[in-house]
């Protein structure tokens, strides 16, 4: 069984769980990934490294934004399309919206001074160019950088390393390697299937400096990723030095980067889409044990928790009743399915505060722009609501008094569990 087929096979296990919406969706998107042949290359590193200035550099091209305070808030995915000059953007929001956008705008969506904490609700933003170095199959991805004050930085970067097939790590000479960058690669080993090592700001130091600096580099990385000094492994880790601000060393990056998207993209994907599945597979073993914990709640707490589901739920229901029908100035009042996105992801976050486990709505971007009337609007969002406690209902089995039932569901969540251990072993 290919890497292909068994994605495949684990995505077809979970879809048949209402436990896994979230891990199927995940698994869902690896297999389109696959089949699209596309390689996401992500910049990640502490803040003011200078991956966005790196980013430019290895384009020829100013195309993001650079500055003093933190820029990059959000996600920026960077991929070809022929002839495109045009310097326009699109900003993907996370309630399934899309904007276009003047590039030279993009500091309003991206920048943590105008964007604080991403109160814009920006899921990630997307230029395209006809810059060469992407013309193969690679998406280059500027993340927000962990360590700086902003804690959705960090979080929005440590989520986006899930995502990457590759990685440019980025170190610079004028700080050692801290703790924050230590736990963060040893996050992001668990999910890509390359690694380059980019030391930056070479100009401030000189040669001899610059060789001690990649010496301890090149030990503690080795440390890091748990492999043996010496070995064949340990000699396939590369440290890159460059400048971005000099356009030093740039050009042997891309080169390096050039000859694995030629000859060693499939390999990199496959080990990248390996790494990903075990990790989906330990979260959902983590999320059916927090099921578990669920269902030991003494019945007390449980019946409660589940009335204030239930009074939750009707609170709901009530609102849709009271929707307006007219706009203030006395038109026909419309709405929007990205509305009704942002409702079901406050359902979401509800469940999770009341039971511990999360019941995710997938956004479907295509139809986030849908206008919806009132009483569209009003049914399906009722309609949401009681599907709701009707999955609870029958996930936890909170009114089911028919003893089979009950056994056959336990049986279910055990032939469950033995099937994805049977795939992490593989």
């Amino acid at each position: 069984m290919d890497i292909i087929q068994r994605t495949e096979a684990i995505l077809k296990t979970l879809e048949g769980s209402e436990l896994c919406t979230r891990q199927a969706g995940q698994v869902r998107q690896l297999v389109e990934r696959m089949q699209r042949l596309e390689m996401t290359l992500a910049v990640i590193g502490q803040f003011k490294r200078g991956k966005t200035s790196l980013v430019n550099r290895i384009l020829e091209d100013d195309v993001l934004p650079v500055g003093i305070v933190p820029i990059t808030a959000a996600v920026t995915r960077i991929r070809y399309q022929e002839g495109r000059t045009s310097r326009s953007a699109r900003v993907w929001f996370q309630n399934g919206l899309c904007e276009e956008v003047d590039a030279g705008d993009l500091h309003k969506y991206i920048s943590e001074q105008e964007n604080r904490d991403n109160e814009r609700g920006v899921a990630e933003v997307e230029l395209c160019t006809d810059s060469e170095f992407l013309k193969d199959g690679l998406v280059l991805v500027d993340t927000p950088g962990v360590g700086s004050v902003h804690e959705n930085n960090s979080r929005s970067a440590y989520d986006f390393a899930r995502e990457s097939d590759g990685v440019i790590f980025m170190l610079s000479v004028d700080s050692p390697i801290n703790q924050i960058e230590i736990d963060f690669l040893k996050n992001t080993r668990r999910f890509a299937g390359k690694f380059y090592f980019v030391v930056n700001k070479i100009d401030i130091i000189d040669e001899e400096e610059l060789q001690e600096y990649l010496d301890y580099c090149n030990a503690l990385i080795c440390s890091i990723m748990e492999i043996e000094p010496g070995s064949e492994e340990a000699g396939a880790i590369r440290l890159i030095p460059v400048s971005a601000k000099r356009d030093r060393g740039i050009d042997q990056l891309k080169e390096m980067i050039r000859q694995d998207l030629v000859h060693s993209s499939r390999t990199i994907m496959e080990d990248s889409a390996s790494h990903k599945l075990q990790e989906i597979l330990k979260d959902t073993r983590r999320q059916i044990s927090d099921y578990r914990e669920v269902l030991k709640m003494a019945p007390n707490v449980f019946h409660r928790r589940f009335q204030d589901m239930h009074e939750e739920l009707q609170k709901w229901e009530k609102k849709c009743e009271g929707l307006p029908e007219h706009a203030p100035d006395g038109s026909t009042k419309t709405y929007l399915r990205a509305d009704l996105n942002e409702e079901k992801a406050r359902l979401s976050e509800k469940v999770k505060q009341l039971f511990g486990i999360e019941y995710v709505y997938e956004v479907n971007r295509t139809e986030a722009g849908q206008i919806l009337s009132r009483d569209e609007y009003a049914a399906e969002l009722t309609n949401t609501c009681r599907e709701l406690e009707k999955t609870m209902d029958t996930i936890f089995m909170y009114k089911e008094e028919n003893a089979y039932t009950v056994a056959r569901r336990i049986e279910d969540l055990n032939i469950l569990l033995h099937t994805l251990d049977r795939y992490m072993l593989q």
